[in-house]
């Protein structure tokens, strides 16, 4: 009997060291979780931080401009911003550097029922569209307009909540602004048919979703960086080539989540991580071209005062060989 005990004892002493052995991470989201994070939900279920000996607690966030502040000021050393917030952060000398960025190009359309008949930009002129005044889809979509030469006084912009899209539904507006994986499926999956503008087809074409990270961090943990972000990269890709562990990974997290919606979702997601980057350099591809566009737009719209050094702005050095 006393040796079943001792052989417990080591056991449990085995176990204790062997969590301890993995390096605590917590990694802040841009706001609460969703299928737009499945790729990390993948890479903590199947394992793959643990077998770069990293225990990460994935937190949800309240914005991507939040999410760079508290990584900029090192409440947490690792997050999830978007490339508009990244690049308005550094503007303001808050110390983030992009690692990888998920999300290649803005999720941001314009939808509509198909009755409505709004196939290209032209058709919404005149008609009501609805949106939040100020918001960054506002502000993607003014940048939008001038690209194709539409004066915003013949748009008719209705002042609203973006996240429900019940008065597309009531008739409220002909349009409103939502992102391409998110609202239009809600309402697809009520069994109407949808028309979308995607704004990245018309020229606003900007960087979403990242990986960002604490500058001071970034330089005192090299290692521990290029690890979590493999692990991260490594959870994407595995939910790009099987849609379902990502769906599964995410509804483990969040059972109470609709798992009809989160297929569909993700069936929209996936376009939006690859681009003719990715397919040179992998998913979280980024690039000083596609930066510079990136916050181009920005300047133009008024969002940066002034342009920021790229060099500051993005890595590519923990990127997986």
């Amino acid at each position: 009997m006393p040796k079943i005990l001792i052989a417990l004892a080591l056991a449990l002493i085995a176990l204790s060291c062997a969590s301890t052995d993995k390096t605590q991470v917590q990694f802040i989201l841009d706001w609460k979780a969703q299928m737009e994070h499945a790729g990390f939900f993948v890479a903590k279920q199947k394992g793959f931080y643990e077998q770069e000996g990293l225990e990460v607690e994935i937190l949800e966030g309240s914005g991507a401009p939040t999410a760079a502040r508290v990584v900029g000021n090192g409440t947490y050393k690792l997050g999830v911003a978007s490339g508009s917030a990244t690049v308005m952060a550094r503007a303001q000398n808050i110390p983030i550097v992009s690692l990888a960025v998920i999300n290649q190009q803005t999720p941001v359309v314009v939808y509509s029922l198909v009755e409505k008949n709004i196939t290209t930009p032209q058709d919404l002129i005149g008609k009501r569209i609805g949106v939040n005044i100020g918001g960054t889809k506002h502000r993607e979509f003014q940048a939008f307009l001038r690209h194709q030469n539409i004066p915003e006084e013949d748009i008719q912009l209705m002042g609203m909540s973006e996240a429900s899209p019940a008065p597309l539904l009531a008739g409220q507006v002909d349009a409103m602004l939502g992102y391409t994986e998110d609202q239009p499926v809600t309402v697809e999956l009520q069994g109407h048919v949808i028309n979308r503008l995607a704004l990245s087809d018309y020229g606003i074409d900007v960087y979403s979703t990242n990986i960002i990270a604490y500058e001071s961090f970034l330089k005192e943990n090299p290692d521990l960086v290029k690890r979590f972000l493999r692990a991260s990269l490594r959870g994407w890709q595995h939910a790009v080539d099987h849609p379902e562990d990502a769906v599964a990974a995410y509804m483990s997290a969040r059972p109470e989540s609709d798992e009809a919606f989160n297929r569909a979702n993700f069936k929209y997601l996936i376009p939006l991580l690859q681009s003719a980057d990715t397919q040179q350099q992998g998913l979280g591809a980024q690039t000083e071209a596609k930066w510079q566009q990136t916050q181009d737009i920005l300047h133009s719209l008024g969002m940066i005062d002034q342009k920021v050094d790229l060099n500051l702005l993005f890595t590519t050095a923990f990127m997986p060989e």
